[in-house]
Parts: C-alpha cells; structure tokens; sequence
C-alpha cells in the first residue's frame, strides 16, 4: 500500500464505516458563549469514553529545546470518533433525484447526448491540464455547460456533502451567504442536499459568477430538485452577481464559500505564494463578518494542496481560527510545496535585496508554531482526503465510466475557518499560537485530537499504520495488531502515549492505539 504523499495520491480504500452522523447544532465558530464549538460533548460516543468530557486537564510537559507539548495521558490506548467524511443516507437520496433533475432541467437531444461522453472527457481535460491558459467563460458554450452539470456538478455536490452532512455548523435565520465562483450553484444544492434543518430557514445567498448563464442554467436545476424532494421551494433568496473575485459586496456574510475557484487564476500570478495567499485570504476575509466563517475547496491534487495550506497560514495570521480539517492552529505538517509566508520587508531590513522575492528567506513576521515536519524533502505530502464513491448514485458512477473516467474514490482538499473579532498578527505566534477550541476540548478530554489523512497500510508484525495530523504535527497512527483502521477524513480523540523517536522513514510522531 502507498504512504501517503509519497508517490501518489489516489491509492485505493478499503473497507468503509459509518461511526458519527449526529448534528450538534452550533453556527460556524458561534458555540456557547460566542467561541467555536462551544460544546465539549459532540458525539453520543463521548459518554463512553475514559475521563467523560469533564475529565481533568492532563500535565504538559516540555522537552529541552522541544516546543510541541507531550500529553502524559494512560498507558490504555482508546478513541473518540467525533467527525467522518461521507454523506448521509439522507443526502445520498437527495443526490440519487438529481440526475433526472438536470435532464428535466437540460435536456438534451441524441444528437447532443451521443457526444455527451467526449464533451466530459474534453472538459475534464482542460479543467486539469490546460489550467493557466483557459478561456475565463469557458461554461458559455452548450457542450461545455452540458458537459459541467451532469459530470462535474454532480461529483462535487457529492464531495461536498461529505463534509456538510457530518460538520458540527448551522446557520441563523436570515443569514447571508456569498457563494464565490458559483458556477451552476454547486453550493446551495449542496446545502440543499446535506442539511435538511436548512430548507426551512431564510437565507439569502449571492451568487458571484462572470458567466450568468451557467447561475440561471444552476438555478432551474436547483428549483426542480427541490420540487422533486419535497414538492415546495425553501424560503431562499438567491441573487445573482456578475462580478469577479475581489468585487466589493454591501453586506459581509456569516458564511463564505468557494468550490473550485483558485485552481482557475490563482496560479497565472507569478508572485510568491505566500504573497499571494495574504492577498487572497484578506480579500476572503473582507467579505466575512465577525464570527462568520469562510469555507473553501479544491481538487486533492499536490498544487491546490499547496494553496490550501498557504491560504490557512495567510488565515491565521490575518486573525481566523481553523475549523476544520484541522485539529490546530499551528504550522500545517502537510504542505506539498509551500514552506512559509513571505518575510514581512517592513520589518526585515537584514534580508539580503537578491533573496526579497524568495518565500524561504529571511525570518518572517507570519510565522506559525513551529510542529513536528515529515523527514526533509523537495516536496511535502499536502493534506488531502478520499471519500469512496461505492454509494454514489448508480447514474453517475455509469456516466462517469462511459466518459472514462471512473471513480473508485472522489479526492478534495478543503479549509474552513471562523473570522474571529480581532486584529490579524503583526509578530512571529511563538508559544502564543492560537488554538482552536477542538483542540482545547480534546486537552481537557485527555486525549490527542487527530485528523486521519491517510488510507491504512501494513506496517511490521502485523501492525497497521495511517498518517494523520495532530497538534503534534505529522503523525503516524500505529495500529496494533487486529486494531481497527480509520477512514481518511476521520476526526477522532486518541487517549495514548506517544511512542518514543519518530518514524524512521517518514518522521513521523507515532501515536500506538
């Protein structure tokens, strides 16, 4: 079995568990008392686990010349499943409709369904290969539009409700949203699909794409799969803006997303990435009110992983706190090829003028809480996750087949953050970092919070291994032997002790269970 980040990131799952599909309801980083995830209690599975949520705090203790702090917790491993990747039932039902939703809504003539095959593998061609040189209306023409919203729409209402369906976020009434990139508005069906509780709420969604004909093409499929599901529209109100990223809006939103967008122009700027990112996460963050969140996601390939990980350092220090994947607010252990934001020129009169353009030079005034890092590399492994398709809608899977490109999992690189009321950082974070309120609650549980990234491979003696991530950084779950394994995309509290040294091929901190 492939490790992880090391020669691919598409190896094959194995078997699938449902452990937690509970909906604790807390808005985006709006829990008790106005901080994320306010609850310490989120899973049924919490009255179970050792210590309960009211369990005291463990010692810390602190290494010489090791920051990362060392959890002294009992010798008698055991876990907490909190979170899963992968839809609903309810959700899956929802998207089974959708098929027949967008033919009622697009139909298509023999002539046109005959080519159907070649304009999805025509597209999926360009969105993959020809990124920086692609036309900025491509959706404009039939082929491509059809082609869109039966083969791509679908898989990322999909992906997204992998994330939706078991995420601990709900909104207010009357909340406004603002869908970046909406393209034929892949988030709201997604919301439409995966929180059921949300289709009698009022809300007002804007909807921002450059090409008004894939939004009105998005909102007749949306309106059919609504009426097919349950016979009524939801109390939505659904504005469309013509306008591209950076456009100023009236009104700032408690909830900002953006599906696939920054794989499309993020990468033509020949700036550093760091630099960039800042860009990008100030504009995001721009749009967003105070305790509002931000949700962005792109494919799982090494480039947009990168942009995942600049774009949440860029984030943190502009004053957001992770939600999620990340079960902390430090350096991310998985960055594929970003290393840091770029050095803070104002401040850093010491770098040399030939090394002002390097991200990797110079001490930098955006710098995270330094984690334990993979063994050295050119490139990093980047924080993705595979969710298995076996229970996507027959239809698709066979269309997806027909087109060659079958699907035995949909990969996605995701980020969602809280914009918390305060200044972004102007000095290194040092031990001061900023940690999420999981992370406080999973100290206070006794346990390690961890993020399974990795699918499961054989390890010695019978021994089953799966990289994670953790506040101690890249982390190497080892599994004895007849343990259980973890899907990828698993939030899980692990009550353990870290195993002495790390993993000799990867570097890994290795957590036994």
């Amino acid at each position: 079995m492939t490790r992880h980040g090391e020669s691919g990131f598409d190896t094959k799952q194995q078997g699938r568990k449902n452990d937690y599909q509970g909906r604790p309801t807390v808005f985006p980083g709006m829990g008790q008392a106005g901080m994320p995830y306010g609850r310490e209690t989120v899973s049924p599975l919490s009255a179970h686990a050792p210590g309960g949520s009211g369990a005291q705090r463990p010692y810390i203790r602190r290494r010489a010349g090791y920051t990362t702090p060392v959890p002294l917790v009992p010798a008698e491993p055991a876990t907490r499943i909190f979170e899963s990747l992968e839809p609903s039932a309810e959700s899956l039902a929802v998207i089974a409709k959708l098929g027949i939703s967008i033919d009622e809504a697009q139909p298509l003539s023999p002539k046109h369904r005959a080519s159907l095959r070649q304009d999805i593998r025509k597209l999926w061609e360009e969105l993959t290969s020809n990124k920086e040189s692609r036309n900025a209306e491509y959706l404009g023409s039939p082929a491509s539009l059809s082609a869109y919203v039966r083969y791509f729409l679908p898989w990322n209402v999909f992906r997204l409700s992998a994330i939706f369906s078991n995420a601990d976020f709900c909104l207010p009434p009357d909340a406004v949203l603002i869908d970046i990139g909406s393209g034929p508005l892949t988030m709201p069906i997604a919301l439409y699909v995966s929180r059921p509780e949300l289709r009698d709420l009022p809300l007002t969604i804007y909807c921002m794409d450059r090409v008004e004909r894939i939004v009105e093409a998005g909102r007749v499929i949306f309106e059919t799969l609504c009426l097919k599901t349950e016979g009524r529209m939801p109390p939505w109100t659904i504005k469309t803006v013509r306008e591209s990223f950076g456009a100023v809006f009236a009104e700032r939103a408690h909830l900002v997303t953006a599906v696939n967008v920054f794989n499309e122009f993020f990468w033509k700027s020949r700036s550093p990435l760091g630099e960039r990112a800042i860009e990008t996460a100030r504009t995001l963050l721009s749009y967003t009110r105070e305790n509002g969140s931000l949700f962005v996601m792109e494919p799982g390939d090494p480039r947009s992983g990168a942009f995942i990980s600049a774009l949440r350092a860029a984030l943190i220090t502009e004053g957001a706190s992770p939600l999620g994947p990340c079960p902390h607010a430090m350096d991310c252990p998985m960055p594929g090829i970003f290393r840091r934001l770029a050095p803070d020129h104002r401040e850093d009169d010491d770098i040399e003028p030939g090394n002002r353009k390097d991200p990797n030079s110079g001490t930098s005034a955006y710098a995270l809480h330094p984690v334990v890092m993979p063994k050295k590399r050119d490139k990093y492994p980047w924080c993705h996750f595979g969710i298995g398709t076996e229970k996507a809608p027959s239809w698709l899977s066979a269309l997806s087949e027909e087109a060659g490109l079958p699907k035995d999992r949909a990969v996605l690189s995701y980020l969602w953050v809280v914009r918390k009321p305060r200044t972004r950082l102007s000095a290194p974070l040092g031990d001061t970092a900023v940690h999420t309120e999981k992370e406080r609650r999973a100290r206070a549980g006794t346990g390690i919070l961890v993020r399974v990234v990795s699918d499961p491979f054989a390890l010695g003696d019978g021994a089953c291994g799966q990289y994670a991530c953790s506040n101690l950084g890249y982390t190497l779950l080892r599994g004895m032997r007849g343990s259980r394994s973890f899907e990828p995309g698993t939030l899980l509290e692990l009550q353990t002790r870290v195993q002495p040294g790390t993993d000799e091929k990867s570097g890994a901190i290795i957590l036994p269970y």
